[in-house]
């Protein structure tokens, strides 16, 4: 529990989805869904949820509507070197929407903008890394591979500083 504001008792810690996606079969593209892979024998306390998808579905819409913070886990082609890790809220990517074809089609802020109309506007925080191949295949490159120690670390980082780990200590998975 933490502490509410002048002291009027606790609060429950924030409910936290950890969202990782990407597709596997496009190698680096994959990341995110490897990521939340590796995290689940982590025990989680009850507050905090990880969910594999391969895209980003407005099927998740209700999901955000009973969560606090939303954790995203992807790749993003930012020019960067492979491996290259970035953190940034929804806010920070400045992309024109183009015109959708089908529901299948829809981006990650696409469905964050649809979730917001319905009232479910969880904080979101991105944590991506610059794939270095996205071409057919199921292995990801050793400079993606080498990255995911770090962003499990941020991923914990952000736990704590949201304080959704407050007061539990039964973390069983290495970070």
């Amino acid at each position: 529990m933490i502490e509410g504001k002048n002291g009027g008792g606790t609060l429950p810690p924030p409910k936290v989805l950890i969202l990782g996606v990407g597709n596997i079969l496009l190698r680096d593209d994959g990341f995110g869904v490897r990521l939340i892979q590796s995290l689940e024998e982590t025990a989680f306390p009850p507050n905090v949820q990880i969910l594999e998808t391969g895209t980003v579905s407005h099927q998740l819409i209700p999901e955000f509507r009973s969560i606090d913070y939303l954790i995203v886990i992807d790749v993003v082609e930012a020019g960067d070197a492979p491996g290259s890790i970035f953190r940034f809220s929804p806010d920070d990517m400045n992309f024109r929407s183009e015109q959708k074809l089908s529901l299948h089609q829809i981006s990650l802020t696409d469905v964050l903008q649809m979730a917001a109309l319905t009232g479910a506007k969880p904080k979101t925080v991105i944590i991506a890394v610059q794939p270095k191949n996205i071409l057919l295949g199921l292995e990801l490159s050793d400079e993606v591979t080498m990255a995911m120690p770090k962003v499990k670390e941020l991923v914990f980082d952000e736990l704590k500083k949201i304080k959704a780990l407050e007061n539990y200590s039964q973390i069983t998975a290495e970070p």
